[in-house]
């Protein structure tokens, strides 16, 4: 009997222990919750590294250069020349003379330079000459904007100087008088100036100062110039003449001057007039 009890015992405890070891924590959890998330890790890296694949094909797409376009070479600025123009070495008078381009010259514009109005001129028909032309004098077509500005060789230093011609007898109530053309082919401006002609034939003298070197048409005052720079042009009369103009055999000295008054550097010169 009491070994029978034990015996009953024992099974009851073995069902115990089996009945607790089912209801143990994680022991059937385990094996679902370590397959899931390897799938999804595996699933999401797959996804992530297959997206780049197409960035290659962009790139390669947005670095294509286009091909270059033609250009057209301008055509160079050109001009006409209006008025008989002195060509020369540099921008001024005082510049040495190497050609006169008449009325209807065509040249093209090469480059300006600082200041003076003077352009740098080619002939296209001989290159060889290359100037310098007054402005005011040629009358330019075409687009001169990105041209190049020359500076201009030094000035030369030349001696005050000028060049004196006898132009015409002309008359002012009555009385005649003569007229003389200036050049000043010096250095420096002029500004005053003095006359004296005489009738060798009568022995007779006249005489006058000016600070100026007007232009006068009889009794007409029709330009005035002063001063009378360097490479410009300026007239001197003569006062009037108490003889006929004519048939006369008249000899004129004409003394000019940097400074008003007759001050400064002088130049003179001494004309013979036969008419």
């Amino acid at each position: 009997m009491r070994k029978t009890l034990f015996q009953l015992l024992g099974f009851l405890i073995i069902v115990v222990l089996v009945l607790s070891a089912c209801n143990l924590p994680g022991a059937t959890a385990t094996p679902e919750a370590t397959v899931q998330p390897s799938a999804t890790v595996v699933e999401s890296t797959a996804t992530q590294t297959a997206a780049p694949t197409d960035t290659p094909t962009v790139t390669a797409t947005e670095t294509l250069t286009p091909e270059p376009s033609a250009t057209t070479t301008p055509e160079p600025p050109m001009a006409e020349v209006v008025r008989e123009s002195n060509c020369r070495t540099g921008p001024g008078g005082l510049y040495e003379l190497v050609a006169k381009y008449p009325v209807g010259q065509e040249v093209e514009i090469v480059a300006k330079d600082l200041g003076g109005g003077y352009w740098f001129v080619r002939n296209q028909q001989k290159p060889e000459e290359q100037f310098y032309l007054l402005g005011q004098n040629i009358k330019i077509t075409g687009e001169t904007t990105a041209l190049p500005k020359f500076t201009p060789p030094p000035s030369p230093t030349a001696p005050p100087d000028v060049k004196i011609s006898f132009k015409k007898f002309d008359a002012c109530e009555g009385s005649s008088f003569a007229l003389f053309v200036v050049e000043n082919v010096g250095s420096v401006p002029f500004r005053s100036a003095y006359i004296r002609v005489t009738n060798r034939k009568l022995n007779q003298v006249v005489e006058q100062s000016l600070n100026a070197f007007d232009l006068r048409v009889k009794c007409v005052l029709a330009k005035n110039i002063a001063p009378l720079n360097p490479g410009g042009t300026g007239y001197i009369a003569s006062p009037k003449f108490t003889w006929p103009g004519r048939g006369q055999k008249l000899q004129a000295v004409i003394m000019v001057c940097s400074e008003k008054d007759l001050k400064g550097a002088c130049v003179t010169k001494t004309i013979e007039i036969k008419d």
